[in-house]
């Protein structure tokens, strides 16, 4: 009996949590500079780094799993 998965969703996914980690950076760190409010600048400058780790995690063990799946 032959077991597979294949995730076709999966790149999206990675594509979205590195998309949104840039624009949480980009647009959110910025917009709290700007209204000087330090803790949320904080907070979206942790949170965009984490997603964008997040993302690159995911896509990095796709790669590295993804021929066991076959």
């Amino acid at each position: 009996m032959s077991f597979s998965l294949h995730l076709g969703y999966i790149y999206y996914v990675v594509f979205l949590a590195i998309a949104t980690g840039i624009f949480v950076l980009l647009i959110d760190s910025e917009t709290y500079r700007a209204a000087n409010m330090k803790r949320e600048r904080r907070a979206a400058k942790l949170l965009g780094w984490i997603n964008i780790s997040l993302g690159v995690l995911v896509l990095f063990l796709h790669w590295m799993f993804s021929p066991l799946l076959v």
